[in-house]
């Protein structure tokens, strides 16, 4: 395991988010980050603002938690969350907006409401992700880290008693330890497949033809309004197993699963938003159920096809990358 650690600059109002902020800050504690960052006050507060822009200079990404007011303002006439944004851009930040789509909405004036429909309209440019409750809110922190994370890889922190041990290494040595890393994740990953017995027989999808019932929550679009909806769609277990394979021959985490698997079923979700929610035209932050992925988990894990590793990762069994070799010639 890496000594680094990512350092994540959370951005908030502190009146009705505090709950919400704990659960984006356990997320990101949950992938070994580092969460820094004041909650703004529901008055003005400079300080912490100048607090918040030294954390956004030292951290690796910042994500904005918006809920459904636009917050006091600043000398200058913006939201503090609006001007955070504008720093963290300013310092080419990562930026990550996690915005509130429920149907709860605090009594705020129509100033402050036209305020915070324009600065959602600005972040709609970027990296954004909805949430309605606690549940929708900690599933979307997640999948965001891994996205952010993917997207804008970064050396992170590590912690300076820990340097000494770490010998100042020329060009050449980088480049051997780094193939001697290689071969160590090669041979981890092989010991990891030893303990699913060796699979010589046909493994078939015969043995279970009973389609996977995929359950889902999603936001659909119509007309610049927005209404989240549920649905279910029935996918046949070949099929999911032929998007998940070229992936899982490296271990990857369940959020890279879901991201797969929602970018897969994109289209089916629109039809079927389109069905529920006449003249709506997009979809997005599809979230899947986590009962249909346990599902999944077992009737693959129970055909040898996949095996987890002691981080809780998924990878092909040594039977399930032969079935994917099969299926590719």
């Amino acid at each position: 395991m890496t000594d680094s650690r990512m350092m994540v600059m959370v951005a908030s109002l502190e009146r009705h988010l505090q709950a919400e902020r704990k659960i984006l800050d356990e997320a990101i504690m949950g992938q070994r980050g580092i969460p820094v960052g004041l909650a703004y006050p529901p008055i003005p507060a400079n300080y912490i603002f100048k607090l918040n822009q030294q954390s956004i200079s030292d951290a690796d990404y910042v994500f904005l938690l918006i809920g459904s007011e636009y917050g006091a303002l600043t000398d200058k006439g913006v939201g503090y969350i609006h001007a955070t944004y504008a720093a963290a851009q300013a310092a080419r930040k990562p930026v990550v907006s996690l915005i509130y789509s429920g149907d709860k909405v605090h009594n705020v004036d129509s100033f402050d409401r036209k305020r915070l429909e324009g600065l959602i309209q600005q972040l709609k440019d970027g990296n954004v992700y909805y949430w309605s409750d606690e549940d929708s809110l900690r599933d979307s922190a997640e999948r965001a880290l891994e996205s952010i994370t993917e997207a804008f890889p970064s050396v992170g922190w590590i912690k300076a008693d820990l340097q000494p041990l770490v010998p100042e290494t020329n060009h050449d040595d980088q480049n051997l330890i780094q193939k001697l890393k290689n071969q160590v994740s090669q041979l981890s990953h092989k010991l990891q497949r030893a303990h699913v017995p060796s699979q010589s027989v046909d493994v078939s999808f015969a043995k279970d033809s009973r389609p996977w019932l995929l359950s889902y929550q999603c936001n659909a679009f119509r007309e610049g309004r927005l209404k989240q909806i549920e649905g279910q769609v029935h996918l046949p277990l070949e099929d999911v197993f032929e998007w998940l394979s070229p992936t899982l021959l490296a271990p990857v985490t369940e959020a890279k699963v879901r991201a797969i698997l929602s970018s897969r079923i994109h289209d089916l979700v629109l039809s079927n938003a389109q069905r529920e929610w006449k003249g709506s035209h997009a979809v997005s932050d599809i979230r899947i159920h986590q009962n249909s992925i346990d599902d999944l988990k077992l009737r693959l894990r129970a055909m040898l096809l996949i095996a987890f590793d002691h981080h809780g990762r998924w990878h092909l069994t040594e039977a399930g990358e032969q079935l994917a070799l099969q299926r590719e010639t």
